[in-house]
């Protein structure tokens, strides 16, 4: 007969995991309210940054805090010191979060990212630190989170399908009128509570007489190294050997990306090398013996590959915060390869606690990836104003430029540019707050381009204001409407103005649309248009609205373009998708 576990079971190992781990409970609880307030709100909620970095403190915090715990569980210090220590590394972390901009830019969310694998590294080893180190212990602990992981994303995601579909059924069955919330609330409180109450229940105890952290290597585990693992390894390692060879031989550059194809052979074979170091030099294991023996000599030509590339996308562009991110790996990957070759007995714990301390490393003070980045393009962008008081710049020079100035720009504030040429742009700072790029350039007497290798082959504009602006004045119109290329508006006495009906069709043409009201049919010659207007040229920065009137025999059609974008061949523009505001007026 099946034996389920009891609600009394269920309450009671509940209870255990909150009373062992009771700031993580709170962090989680906090995160989830604060979830629920932000999905339950309407879009443009002026709280809404609020919340989400409420969310995303909570989420740090609870790594700190595991972190803590496991520390002073191995430890066994006072309780006191534990709650202080998890007080400071939460009041940091908050803080951290804090100093964000409202709206959370790409490389704000990056560093939360780094943070956020930074903590988790150090649940990997912190209660490690207080105590001697055994090999297979700590094997054994990080084995176990990782698969109570797993298993917690399974149960979290059966679960949460399961209820949703019950759900589904409820609302179709008794044809009840459910709030689309529920959905949003119901992965909250999976995600949230339950999934990680269930994985933190299953966090090993690492001083703990009675459940010893004995190995417990799964055969299923090595057989997915040995058979999935390894062969990608070694795919990887053909191909980027060869390619290296290729470049020396023909006296080539390496491409950019293939900096990150040496990254993701690099994480890849490190994960299998811990995956199969309990049982590497084991008997009857001659391919684990073979990779374990020599994965980190064969990293040695690969890492002369990886130097290779950044370093030159480094010294030809400068330092941006992939490239700096790229390097400290590279960098990183060079001590691991010493580290293991050059030490008798190489601790496998080596590996996450110096990948922890590089990730903070490159979050705070001068040497860090923001800091490091934004010295560089200063730097880059002085030498070319410097240039331009003796000579002009080339087109190729003047689009770094540009790419310069939009990094500082997208990255940075504004400001920071003034003092680099400030006699060229006092006047434009102090007429706007916050300069674009091509006004920038244009007071320094360069032409903006956008960078984007291909840009000669393709043009794009979008009014700034187009996903925006839903409200406009149409005052001395009395029509509008917005047409795309693929929404074909038929309607037939849709309208009636003065106790008239109008009926509208548009039909999409070579030249543009025929918009046809009533009986008059009028050809919109979007394609002329486009054509000679410089304005959707992609060396001028899109923030004028551009329009185009029509005159008829009974109309008067603006045309307001909102998004448009398409080819170019022959120094002529082929239009692939628009979106256009038609304001008309009826004479």
């Amino acid at each position: 007969m099946a034996n389920f576990p009891s609600l009394q079971n269920v309450f009671t190992a509940t209870r255990n995991t909150i009373q062992r781990f009771p700031l993580e409970t709170i962090a989680t609880l906090a995160g989830s309210v604060f979830a629920i307030f932000l999905v339950s709100k309407e879009y443009g909620d002026p709280n809404t940054a609020f919340y989400t970095k409420a969310i995303l403190s909570s989420l740090l915090c609870l790594v700190a805090f595991l972190s803590v715990s496991l520390y002073f569980s191995a430890s066994r210090k006072g309780y006191m010191y534990r709650l202080l220590a998890s007080f400071i590394l939460g009041g940091l972390a908050i803080a951290f979060v804090y100093s964000f901009e409202d709206d959370i830019s790409e490389v704000e969310a990056q560093q939360f990212v780094v943070l956020s694998i930074a903590l988790h590294l150090l649940v990997a080893f912190a209660g490690f630190i207080p105590k001697k180190y055994h090999q297979e212990e700590f094997w054994e602990f990080n084995k176990q989170l990782f698969l109570r992981i797993i298993t917690a994303g399974l149960y979290s995601n059966v679960l949460y399908a399961g209820l949703a579909l019950a759900i589904v059924a409820v609302k179709e069955l008794f044809d009840l009128e459910l709030n689309e919330k529920i959905f949003g609330y119901l992965f909250i409180a999976i995600a949230g509570p339950f999934n990680t109450l269930f994985f933190l229940n299953g966090v090993p105890e690492i001083q703990n007489s009675k459940n010893t952290l004995a190995l417990s290597y799964p055969v299923g585990l090595k057989k997915f190294t040995q058979y999935v693992l390894l062969p990608l390894i070694s795919l990887y390692l053909i191909i980027l050997l060869c390619y290296e060879a290729k470049i020396i031989f023909t006296l080539s550059l390496p491409i950019g990306w293939v900096s990150y194809l040496v990254l993701v052979f690099a994480i890849i074979g490190i994960l299998s090398f811990l995956l199969v170091q309990p049982i590497a030099t084991s008997a009857g294991n001659l391919w684990m013996q073979t990779f374990n023996r020599w994965f980190y000599y064969l990293l040695i030509p690969l890492l002369g590959l990886l130097f290779w590339a950044i370093l030159y996308r480094i010294y030809s562009y400068g330092f941006t915060h992939e490239r700096y991110y790229v390097l400290l790996l590279a960098v990183w990957l060079t001590l691991l390869v010493l580290y293991f070759l050059g030490s008798k007995n190489p601790k496998i714990k080596f590996i996450p606690m110096s990948l922890c301390f590089a990730g903070l490393f490159s979050l705070v003070g001068p040497q860090s990836a923001h800091n490091i980045s934004k010295w560089s393009q200063m730097n880059r962008l002085t030498s070319y104003v410097q240039k331009l008081k003796t000579q002009k710049l080339t087109t190729a020079e003047e689009k770094n430029m540009s790419s310069i100035v939009d990094f500082i720009l997208t990255n940075y504030a504004a400001e920071i540019v003034l003092p680099v040429a400030k006699d060229q742009l006092t006047a434009l700072y102090s007429s706007q707050k916050k300069p674009t790029s091509t006004e920038i350039l244009k007071a320094l007497g360069v032409q903006y381009h956008m960078w984007n290798d291909n840009s000669s082959n393709y043009f794009n504009y979008a009014y700034p204001d187009s996903d925006s602006k839903y409200i406009d004045n149409i005052q001395g119109y009395d029509i509008s409407m917005v047409v795309t290329q693929d929404a074909v508006i038929n309607c037939k006495n849709c309208l009636n103005l003065n106790a008239k009906n109008y009926s509208f069709l548009t039909e999409k043409k070579d030249y543009g649309i025929d918009l046809t009201i009533n009986n008059e049919t009028i050809a919109l010659l979007l394609n002329d248009f486009v054509n000679n207007q410089k304005q959707f040229d992609n060396t001028i920065e899109k923030q004028k609205k551009i329009t185009q009137t029509i005159d008829s025999k009974n109309y008067q059609i603006t045309i307001i373009y909102l998004e448009i974008d398409g080819k170019i061949s022959d120094n002529k523009k082929t239009i692939n998708n628009f979106r256009i505001k038609l304001l008309i007026k009826i004479k």
